[in-house]
């Protein structure tokens, strides 16, 4: 049997697409000059449109009857003070302008920094005016009041903080109070707050721009978003959302892809309103998402609201320890996919963790626990493969029999009944493949999700949830960027001899009009490339050592677990082994019916076109 060769000017094709790209970003890349002007346009703008939001809070012109209380107060004589609440896990900064929580940092970790290339710098949630929250209402003569910028008094007891402010007799309360390494208290109380608002309502609302902490930007900002949970549901996420009247949202997440900020309220959320806008990468790269929420708040008298700040890493037993189903915010996939992940591979990651070694070498293990598992689905896979080949000769004198497409519903029958007698089942070879698809997509999710590769550096990549780069470009190239990931060249590299190793085994008898599934082996390589060299180089690793080994199995299985001569004689002892006559399913009259009536139908087109 002839082997098909490689088409030399597909290469070549490739090869010419690719020197057009590399030209054409070359030759379009912006000068010096036009870079530097376009900063320093950016720059005046963010001047401009910062003095624009200076101007609206200091104003006292038309609008100063709405904000009345505000500028007043901000305006008074209480200092600007900031103080500290900390423990081993978290440092929180609070500012009394607006009660403000002003800083929150997670001791334990660090940012990523394009600088030195590592993770060196502090890791902050908040910080910088990123965030802010504002308790709203309006006072008896119906003018809005907003807290935000309100400076209030402030008392300290220990890891307890006490901000007040007061208003025609009324008094407004902040109280914050760390309860937990990672949680934070937050109570708002009022006294006498009908002679501040005749209201029967307050609203809240939080803004926060999440911080970019890490190398994989496009990842990063991929998986940044809010999660939140009704009704005590599971976790749900959109770019866009307004709950129902009676709609009570437990939590809302300000989720980044490896760290989050969870607000919690005693009795729920009502009447929430989330939006999350992407900024533009060219005027912002400090920030990956734009947070907004606001809910409101029911006026009985008084309010005495009670909230749970968690500032947390997204590392899976600690999430779950809250009993809340923060964990399913970790994006280990869905359904059998993140049943995998939590059940499976991350117990079996974890207790090989434990063994001292580098993660690479982890994930090798990993690789060759998985392979071993399955191991035994892809030898029938290629043993079912085998058989078809052998029956190849029996498939080209069917295929010369019926050269018709007329005849095709009786050269199906034949073929059918081919390989029942050779003991054949086409399905068995498909079957196992499709038994390892959920292990391939829960692993895609694994990898770039957990939290204990987050910064781990293993031969020359730097962070194995990010890519690896042994070449930047001085140009972006669409869809690939602006790197060359050596794993991901590697892995490809692999796909490509499996693929020649695998195709003399796995080379079935081709039907006429179906696909030769050998144009994907050529096929696929390419597009990994495109996909993976900005992925976490974990999963490029994982491939190319599952490549290797799957190399490996192929060469025993073809040279010592796989003969042909013995297959191609059992299938002669099955064909002369005399049929013992078997009770037929239900699908199998069903099957036969249908092919039947479609002969027949076929017959009649013939009777009609003559």
């Amino acid at each position: 049997m002839q082997e098909r060769k490689f088409d030399k000017n597909q290469l070549i094709g490739f090869g010419l697409m690719l020197a057009l790209f590399f030209g054409y970003f070359w030759l379009t890349k912006p000068t010096e000059e036009e870079i530097q002007a376009a900063k320093a346009k950016q720059e005046l703008q963010q001047k401009q449109e910062q003095n624009k939001e200076n101007s609206a809070v200091l104003s006292t012109g038309n609008n100063s009857n709405e904000n009345l209380l505000t500028t007043e107060a901000a305006r008074g004589d209480i200092p600007m003070q900031t103080f500290t609440l900390e423990n081993d896990k978290i440092l929180l900064e609070f500012t009394n302008r607006g009660a403000q929580l002003s800083k929150v940092e997670l001791k334990e970790y660090k940012a990523y920094s394009q600088e030195t290339e590592d993770h060196a710098e502090p890791l902050y949630l908040i910080h910088n005016g990123n965030a802010n929250f504002s308790l709203q209402f309006k006072d008896a003569q119906g003018r809005i009041v907003d807290l935000s910028q309100r400076n209030f008094n402030v008392q300290q007891d220990n890891n307890k903080l006490t901000f007040s402010t007061s208003e025609n007799g009324g008094n407004i309360q902040y109280i914050y109070q760390l309860s937990g390494d990672h949680d934070l208290d937050f109570e708002i109380k009022t006294q006498g707050f009908d002679r501040i608002s005749t209201d029967n309502k307050a609203t809240i609302s939080y803004n926060m721009n999440a911080f970019s902490q890490e190398k994989g930007k496009d990842w990063e900002k991929r998986v940044t978003d809010i999660h939140f949970s009704i009704n005590n549901s599971e976790d749900y996420t959109t770019k866009s959302f307004e709950t129902d009247s009676d709609e009570v949202m437990d939590w809302v997440a300000f989720k980044q892809q490896f760290f989050t900020a969870i607000l919690a309220k005693e009795n729920g959320l009502k009447n929430v309103k989330i939006q999350v806008e992407s900024p533009d990468t060219d005027e912002d790269s400090i920030h990956s998402k734009y947070f907004t929420f606001r809910s409101d708040l029911a006026v009985n008298g008084e309010l005495n609201e009670k909230f749970h700040w968690h500032f947390l890493p997204l590392e899976f037993n600690l999430m779950k320890s809250y009993n809340q189903n923060f964990e399913d915010i970790i994006p280990f996939g869905w359904g059998i996919f993140g049943w995998i992940n939590e059940w499976i591979i991350l117990p079996t990651f974890r207790f090989m963790a434990t063994w001292g070694l580098q993660y690479g070498w982890v994930i090798a293990l990993l690789t060759i626990f998985i392979k071993l598992i399955t191991s035994p689905i892809m030898y029938k896979q290629y043993k079912q493969s085998a058989m078809m080949r052998v029956l190849k000769p029996d498939m080209d004198e069917l295929n010369k029999k019926y050269p018709n497409k007329d005849d095709a519903m009786k050269k199906q029958q034949e073929v059918m009944a081919m390989y029942r007698t050779a003991g054949v089942n086409p399905l068995a070879g498909c079957l196992p493949a499709l038994l390892q698809i959920p292990i391939f997509y829960a692993l895609f999710s694994f990898f770039p999700n957990i939290i204990d590769l987050r910064g781990k550096s293993f031969l020359w990549a730097e962070d194995l949830t990010a890519f690896d780069s042994i070449l930047d470009l001085p140009f972006n190239i669409p869809f690939y960027g602006a790197h060359i990931s050596l794993f991901a060249l590697l892995y490809v590299v692999t796909m490509v001899i499996y693929f020649r190793t695998s195709g003399s085994m796995m080379q079935a008898p081709t039907q006429e009009g179906m696909p030769d599934m050998r144009i994907i082996m050529y096929i696929m390589p390419v597009m990994f490339i495109f996909f993976l060299n900005s992925y976490a180089s974990g999963l490029s690793w994982y491939y190319f050592v599952s490549n290797a080994i799957n190399i490996g199995l192929i060469f025993v299985i073809k040279n010592w677990m796989i003969d042909d001569d013995k297959i191609h004689a059992k299938i002669e002892a099955n064909k002369a082994r005399p049929k013992k006559k078997k009770t037929k399913s239900a699908w199998s009259l069903r099957l036969e019916e249908a092919m039947k009536k479609a002969q027949e139908q076929q017959e009649m087109q013939k009777k009609l076109k003559k």
